[in-house]
């Protein structure tokens, strides 16, 4: 969800060690964290450990100082765009993982307490068949968040860039 030339910046936040809990760009991995960083007085973002339920990773957003409204509203956005992804996920898994039992549990009923792939990949094909139109629709509203996010991102370049311009311009 990083888009733009932030992308490029924060691609290396990505090396977290699986151990670490927090970690920013500006640490080590070996000098993660396991308390949850302020994101006041934190320098910069910072990526934790996959969540349990979702297996995605939370991200703290640095508050700058000096923000503008349309910073604030970008960084907002994020959250919101994070929070609905999150929460998507971890329900998603939670019936997966529900159903999966469920489908063992009908196996072992019948004395197979082995269950090879084969019969595993009738489960999987079950739920992703069942499963399509949530899926669909998810995509939709991840391209259609995704793209909002990635307009304010564009405005809020062109904002900082043309702050600096006149700033140099001043001087």
């Amino acid at each position: 969800m990083r888009l733009g030339l932030t992308l490029v910046r924060r691609a290396n936040y990505r090396r977290c060690l699986p151990n670490t809990r927090w970690y920013s760009e500006k640490q080590t991995p070996t000098l993660g964290t396991t308390i949850k960083p302020d994101p006041h007085t934190a320098q910069h973002d910072y990526i934790g450990a996959p969540g349990k339920d979702s297996n995605i990773r939370p991200i703290i957003r640095h508050i700058p100082p000096n923000e503008t409204p349309l910073g604030k509203r970008l960084r907002e956005r994020r959250l919101e765009v994070e929070s609905w992804n999150q929460d998507f996920w971890s329900r998603h898994n939670q019936r997966f993982y529900e159903e999966k039992e469920i489908f063992i549990k009908a196996y072992k009923a019948k004395g197979i307490d082995d269950i090879s792939g084969d019969k595993m990949s009738v489960f999987y094909k079950h739920f992703l068949d069942k499963n399509r139109k949530i899926h669909i629709f998810y995509n939709i509203s991840w391209y259609a968040k995704n793209l909002d996010l990635l307009l304010l991102s564009a405005q809020y370049g062109v904002q900082n860039l043309w702050r600096k311009l006149r700033r140099t311009n001043s001087t």
